[in-house]
C-alpha cells in the first residue's frame, strides 16, 4: 500500500511515454510516501533539501520524506502541505506510518541530503539537517545512519529492506 501526500498513485503524467513501475513509488519535493508492500520509495533532487526514511522493520512499513524548508513559515502553508517543511513534515510521516501498522516506538531514521548548494550565510540546508535531527529527536526516533551536507546533490532509495541507497551527483553510491 502506498500513500503520496500529493495526489494518490501519481507515478507518471498521461503525456508521458514511460510505464508505470508499480514496485516504485516516487515521492517528489515537498511531499511523503508510505510503502507496506515491498515498494522501493525514490527521490532525487536532494540539493538543500532533506529525505528522511522512517521504517520500522517489525512492521514492515516504510516511508520516505522530502523536505524542502526546516520549519513553516505560517500555519495556513503547513496545514496545506506538511511534508514541504522538515518538522510537520517528520510529524505527518510518523502519523501515516503508524496509520499503516508501524509502531513509533520500533522507528527508525536515515536521513540525506542537506547539501550547502550556494555559498549563503544563512544556508538552508544545515538548517534542514539541523531541523531533522531536532524534530527525530522530539519524537523519540533515533537516527541510525546519515548522509547529509558537502555540497553535492543526491538520490535515495529506500529499499523494501530499509536500506536507504544514497547516490551523490558524482557518482558515489553508497547504503545507509
Amino acid at each position: 500500500m502506498s500513500h503520496p501526500s500529493s495526489t494518490r498513485g501519481r507515478q507518471v503524467s498521461d503525456d508521458d511515454e514511460v510505464a508505470v513501475d508499480p514496485s516504485r513509488i516516487r515521492v517528489g519535493v515537498g511531499e511523503l510516501a508510505v510503502a507496506t508492500n515491498g515498494e522501493t520509495l525514490t527521490t532525487s533532487g536532494l540539493g538543500s533539501c532533506v529525505a528522511v526514511g522512517l521504517v520500522d522493520r517489525d512492521a514492515g512499513v516504510r516511508g520516505l520524506l522530502h523536505a524542502m524548508l526546516p520549519n513553516e513559515g505560517d500555519a495556513r502553508s503547513a496545514t496545506a502541505r506538511p511534508a514541504k517543511y522538515v518538522d510537520t513534515g517528520i510529524e505527518a510521516l510518523i502519523e501515516a506510518l503508524r496509520e499503516s501498522g508501524a509502531s513509533s516506538g520500533r522507528l527508525e531514521a536515515r536521513v540525506a541530503g542537506g547539501a550547502e548548494m550556494l555559498d549563503l550565510t544563512d544556508a538552508v540546508g544545515p538548517r534542514n539537517v539541523e531541523r531533522a535531527e531536532e524534530s527525530l529527536s522530539a519524537a523519540g526516533v533515533p537516527i541510525v545512519a546519515s548522509d547529509v551536507g558537502d555540497g553535492v546533490g543526491r538520490t535515495v532509495r529506500l529499499r523494501a529492506d530499509g536500506g536507504l541507497v544514497v547516490r551523490a551527483a558524482d557518482g558515489f553510491e553508497r547504503t545507509l
